[in-house]
């Protein structure tokens, strides 16, 4: 099995934290950040499998981060994450999608950890051999 690895950004630490913790207990190494420069150089130096991307942040719009991510082609799963209203998160996975991006889904505030871990796990799992 390969070293997976995760990318998060969101400008609340316990988030942080919680993201951190559980991709760990799920053998998963994690780099979780507030900064947009560290999450621009991180994504840039070591391509993530899976990424946490919190969309409503001072500093950093979620929806022009989507719009770089399609542009360079990422291809690492996205969950999106807001503690804006349903709304907003639906719309930005459907645009996501039409931009050609992963998203594998989105998550509204409070995260949930039991849901946080059962999404790594099914995101970060090696394929079955045929």
């Amino acid at each position: 099995m390969g070293s997976k690895h995760i990318l998060a950004i969101d400008d609340d630490q316990p988030i942080l934290q919680l993201l951190r913790s559980v991709g760990e207990a799920c053998g998963v190494s994690v780099t979780a950040t507030s900064d947009p420069e560290k999450f621009l150089r991180e994504l840039r130096d070591h391509p993530p499998d899976l990424l946490f991307l919190d969309l409503v942040m001072p500093q950093f719009d979620g929806i022009e981060v989507l719009r770089t991510l399609a542009a360079d082609e990422v291809e690492a799963k996205i969950i999106l994450i807001s503690g804006a209203e349903n709304d907003l998160l639906e719309r930005a996975q459907a645009l996501a999608v039409a931009w050609g991006l992963n998203v594998i889904g989105a998550v509204a505030k409070p995260l949930d950890a039991m849901d946080i871990q059962q999404r790594v796990l099914e995101a970060t799992k090696e394929a079955e051999p045929i």
